[in-house]
């Protein structure tokens, strides 16, 4: 490694798909790796509706890290650990 390069650690986080995310992605969960621990929110939210096919339901997830909300935003920066647990949940609707 030379002077001035930075290492970017790989990881795998456990993606849990509910309601309309699970119709769409045709999964309950998934492993997804990311090429670094640190991600936004929409940058990562990017990532996997691009991965599993929720594009149209995009605008209105909402993401957990390990059973707690984030807000999602070019802002919010995360830092992931290996094994960390995402969970798309789309907007629910009353019945």
């Amino acid at each position: 490694m030379s002077c001035g390069d930075t290492e970017k650690k790989k990881i795998n986080i456990r993606i849990l798909f509910f309601a309309k995310s699970r119709e769409l992605a045709g999964l309950d969960e998934a492993s997804f790796g990311l090429e670094s621990s640190s991600i936004t929110s929409l940058d990562l939210l990017g990532k996997i509706s691009a991965a599993y096919n929720l594009e149209a339901i995009k605008t209105t997830i909402i993401l957990a890290i390990n059973q707690s909300y984030c807000n999602i935003s070019e802002e919010e920066q995360l830092h992931l650990k290996e094994g960390d647990e995402i969970a798309i949940i789309p907007p629910l609707s009353g019945g």
